[in-house]
Order: structure tokens, then sequence, then C-alpha cells
């Protein structure tokens, strides 16, 4: 049914440069020359660094201007890990950062480029939300090192210009959000995909899956932002159970429609999101599985409030809605994503992966505190609605 609305929305566009193929990593030293940089700092995690040759590769790309390597990246970027690495990249004096990884990775580089900017802690520069949709970003203008993504995974982090970083004693995330310290350059180095497991492609592939789906029917959606999305949702269910074959060419495609979602999102997306990250940060689980887990329940839950948007994803995954309302197609699409998750072999209840029925208040209080709820089609107060869901997925 067409809107007798007229139109409205906002979209901004992060303007970056991007290289895919092969074998870019080749390209990094003359990406530094394009910066004006001489000396970088590799951020990355202690795995990447011991069971695979990128960093290597990184390293050789960039000769005699690797100042150093800091692999204390840890999941969930914790936000002890920022101090350490704001230290080192003091000592070495870099003046940029390259990034090799995925979602904590550059959420770590992004909360350094932060902290080396502005000074202080990462608590001081976070954002502010009270339910059910009021948010408050800190301005951030002190200039920034500039940072290089090299992506490792099927996330999209180096899309954002938004972090976040767990904070245990807090029970919650702390997000910033800074636009000076998105990623300059963002490199798809098809042999550094292939070099990690299959499992990690395909829970990163569904996170972005995830942003897809949401940014279809966030109140903060737009048409830009739609065709993106729904375009990236096809290009990810015809090719995603094929992940395993470590095929370049199709690896290439499926990251460059995750990242395809990133740039369709509006920046706050819906209640998966907001669950997904206390569900992380406080019992360990992986970004791709949490969100994998919840999103058909909170397709349902939203379901009334945004039916013919869900109806459109339910095209986009090649369902036959041919003479179903609104409602039923919107519905037939959450099914759709079951079924989707189901046929990657990935995890469909909170309880199979070790979050516990007694841990769900203390995941719903977190919940409300994250902004990501301010644009949610259907407003949320209290933790009520939350628990809800979360009884649904456990």
């Amino acid at each position: 049914m067409e809107s007798t609305e007229p139109l409205k929305y906002s979209y901004g566009s992060p303007a970056r440069d991007i290289t895919c193929g092969p074998d870019v990593i080749s390209s990094l030293a003359s990406v530094l020359d394009g910066l004006a940089a001489q000396h970088a700092l590799i951020v990355c995690g202690p795995t990447i660094l011991a069971k695979s040759d990128v960093i290597q590769r990184v390293r050789d790309s960039l000769g005699q201007r690797c100042r150093g390597v800091f692999s204390g990246v840890a999941p969930h970027a914790p936000v002890e890990t920022l101090e350490q690495a704001v230290a080192m990249a003091k000592n070495v004096r870099a003046d940029a950062l390259v990034s090799v990884g995925g979602g904590s990775t550059h959420d770590t580089s992004k909360g350094l480029a932060v902290l080396l900017g502005e000074g202080g802690r990462i608590h001081d520069h976070q954002i502010r939300f009270e339910p059910p949709d009021k948010i408050s970003i800190p301005l951030l203008k002190n200039p920034k090192l500039p940072i290089i993504a090299v992506s490792t995974t099927m996330g999209g982090a180096e899309f954002s210009r938004g972090a976040g970083f767990t904070d245990h004693a807090l029970n919650r995330k702390i997000s910033v959000s800074d636009p000076g310290a998105l990623p300059c350059a963002i490199l798809f180095d098809g042999k550094a995909l292939a070099t990690t497991p299959t499992g990690i492609l395909v829970s990163t592939a569904m996170g972005q899956f995830r942003i897809a789906v949401e940014s279809i029917y966030t109140r903060h959606r737009n048409p830009f932002g739609e065709t993106l999305a729904l375009r990236a949702i096809q290009i990810l269910v015809r090719n995603l159970q094929h992940c395993g074959d470590k095929n370049i060419e199709r690896l290439l495609q499926i990251k460059t429609a995750a990242c395809m979602a990133s740039l369709a999102s509006p920046g706050s997306l819906g209640l998966n999101s907001a669950l997904s990250h206390p569900i992380g940060g406080l019992y360990h689980v992986p970004h791709g599985e949490a969100n994998a887990i919840l999103l058909p329940h909170t397709m349902r839950f939203n379901l009334d409030a945004c039916a013919a948007q869900q109806a459109l994803i339910a095209e986009a995954m090649d369902v036959n809605i041919t003479g179903m309302s609104a409602h039923d197609a919107g519905l037939a699409a959450a099914d759709a994503v079951a079924d989707f998750i189901r046929a990657l072999g990935m995890p469909t209840r909170l309880r199979d992966v070790d979050v516990p029925e007694d841990g769900l208040a203390r995941i719903a209080t977190a919940t409300l505190q994250d902004r990501s709820l301010a644009s949610n089609p259907k407003p949320i107060y209290n933790t009520e609605p939350i628990m809800q869901v979360l009884r649904a997925a456990w």
C-alpha cells in the first residue's frame, strides 16, 4: 500500500576510499603516501598474529614505516585494552593506524584515535541515551590519527562512525561516535578473508544481514539505505551458504554485500542491535551469533509497526508473497530468516550459547540504556517488552 505521507528523510553517506581485490594489502605503502603518514602502528588481535600470514603481509608492505604491532585486541573491545594501546601508540610516535581484523579491532582503533586526539578516558566521550528516544552525542573536534582498515571478517565496523567498548564493571557497553575516527581507507583483501575460519565469516556476515534488515524498517529509514539493504540481503542469501568453499571471488562478493548493509544504515537501528550489545559483552557471545538468534523474534515483535517494510524483506529473500496481506508477508519474512539461520548451522536459541535464564533480566536492564532503541519501530519505555523478546529467544 502506498503511503499518503510526504517523503521526508535524511541520509549521511560516509565518503571513504574502498579498495577491493585478491591482494590489495600490497598497496599499503601507497595508501600511507596518500595520507602523508610515515610511522604506522598495526592494531590487531593475538590470534590473527599467531595463526595467519596476514600481519606479516601487512608488515612486508609497510616496510620500515611499520613502527610496531599492538596485538592486545580482545573480543568486544574491553575498555582496559584502550589504555594499553594508547601507551604503545605514544611510545612509537605513530602518525597512522593500520587496523587489521574485524569489529573489535576496528572499534579499538577508533577508540585509540579518539583518546589520542581528545585525551581523558573513553567514558568522558560516551553517548548518553534516555528511553525512549533521547540521545546526546558529545562533539569531538580535535584532529585524529588516520586509520587504514584491513578487513578479515564480513563485519562492517570500518564503515561506522560509532564504536562500542565493554565495561565489565558497569555491565554494559560504552559507545562513542566521532566522524573524525572513521577509517580514511578500507581494504577488502581476498587472500586475508580466506584465512579466517568459516564460522567467523558466516557469523560476522549475519551481523551485517541484521543491519540490512533493521535499516529497512527503522524509524530513520530512507530510500537510499533501503535500496542498498535489499540488494545486500539478496546477495547474502544467495552466497553465504557457500562461504566455506573459500572461493576468493565469492568471499569478496559477500564482503561487498555485507558492507552495503553498513552503508545502508542510518546509524541508530533498533531492538535487535540494542539487545546484541549486552548479550555479547556480558556473556561473551559472538556479535553475529547474538544478532542471528534474536532477529526472527525482534522482527515478529515489531511486525505490527512495520509490516509493509518487512514484506520487502520477504521479496528480497525470494519468498513468494503473492496474495498475502502485508502482515502475513512480514511474518513470512521472519520465518524465512529463521530458516536461513538454521541452514547456515548457526545457533537458534540463547541457551545454545550459554546465556543463563536468570541473566535475562540483567540483559534487559542494560539494553534499556542502548541508543539503538531510539529508532525501533515500536517505542520501548521499560524492560517489559525487552523481556518478552528475550524469553521467546531463550
